[in-house]
This record gives C-alpha cells, structure tokens and sequence, in this order.
C-alpha cells in the first residue's frame, strides 16, 4: 500500500511540473512583447532623409528632408525640434525624434549651416595641416557641403577641439558659435596662399579670448 502512495505522490508532483513549465511558456501576451517574467522591448530607429549636413546661402529656401522611423519593423511618427533661419548665417541642429511603444527614445540630428555669401565655384580647402608648434599633431579638415567644413581639431596638441566653420571663398573662415565639450566656441580665421591656416578662437567659459592657433597644409 505505501508502495502505491509513493507512486501516486511522485505522478502528481511530476504533472503539476510538467503543467507549470507548460504555463511559463505559453504565458507570452499577443503582441509577443513579454515571455514568461521578461519583457521584449523593440527599439526605435531613426533615420535621416537626406545628408546629416547641409548649406544654404541667406536668404535662400531651406526644405527639410526630414527623418523616418521604425521599431519592430513598424513605422513610427517622427517629431522635429529647432528651426533654421535663413535670414541669418550661422549654423542651426534639426533634432528628429521617436519613441517606441515603452517610452524609449531615439534621436537624429542634422547641422545646417547658413552662409553669408554663395561659394566661389571650385573652393576646396579639405586637406590634413599640421599644428605648428607641434608638427606631428595632425588635423583633418573635411568639405561637408558647398562652404561647410569640419575641422578634426582648431586648438593644439596638448588639446583636441573639433568644431564647424564656414569658408565660402577659400580664405576667410568664420567659426558660428556652436557646443564644444569645453563650452560653446566662436571664431574667425584665414588660408593664405602658402597654406597657413590661422583660427582665432574665444571659448568664454575657458578664459580663452581671440586666441590664435597656427596651423598649415601638409
């Protein structure tokens, strides 16, 4: 007879295992976003319509390309925040933004860039410079759109400070007040003929007023 309970209470235990494992992994709601304890959540992704950086000359029609977005390969609506003025030269950050169905976040964001004047046809003036005080620090200078540059570093060796700047004529640079990681940054500078490349530069939170900082083109 105990022979026999002893059978009965293992069967039991054994089915209601069995049963429960059963429930666990069936316990997934319809959307398919939770399985059992966990929650699946599908991020969104937010992509650009056109180039991340444009130019247009003052006084012309900036038309936004705007941005999509996904999640779970679903579209999703996309917000735009910041406008561009196209009265004034400058530069100006369009930030696209979604979110998924769990509140997360993603954002995009674009640099529009606003010249005072239109680009001397065939100005080019990317290229790698060197620091001159230190002729081993290297900073690359890239074309982003018709008078739009970056610069790797405006600063010196000890001090990497990327930043944007305007050049429409292949001489005169302006640096439009913009974010840097060591406050917001304005400046001028100038490309002579021998390829020397002078940026002076103020950071007002630094102390730095009109500092100049000399470069030239490998």
């Amino acid at each position: 007879m105990k022979q026999y309970t002893i059978q009965y209470l293992l069967f039991t235990i054994t089915t209601a295992l069995l049963l429960f494992g059963c429930n666990k992994e069936n316990d997934v709601t319809q959307n398919d976003r939770t399985v059992g304890h966990s929650t699946i959540t599908y991020y969104a992704t937010v992509t650009l319509k056109g180039d991340p950086y444009m130019s247009i000359v003052k006084g012309g029609t900036f038309t936004d390309p705007g941005a999509s977005a996904e999640a779970q390969g679903k579209d999703i609506p996309v917000t735009v925040s910041g406008s561009v003025d196209a009265s004034t030269p400058g530069l100006y950050t369009l930030t696209y933004s979604a979110v998924n169905a769990d509140g997360f976040a993603a954002t995009a964001t674009r640099t529009v860039a606003v010249l005072p004047v239109a680009e001397t046809p065939g100005t080019d003036i990317s290229g790698s410079y060197y620091y001159i005080a230190s002729p081993s620090t290297l900073s690359s200078v890239v074309k982003l759109a018709e008078g739009f540059y970056s610069t790797s570093n405006c600063w010196s060796a000890a001090t990497t400070i990327p930043c944007l700047f305007i050049c429409t004529d292949g001489t005169n640079i302006t640096m439009p007040v913009q974010p840097t990681g060591f406050g917001a940054l304005n400046g001028t500078g100038t490309l002579d003929a021998s390829g020397a490349l002078t940026y002076v530069v103020t950071i007002p939170s630094q102390n730095i007023n009109g500092t100049l900082r000399k470069w030239h083109k490998q």
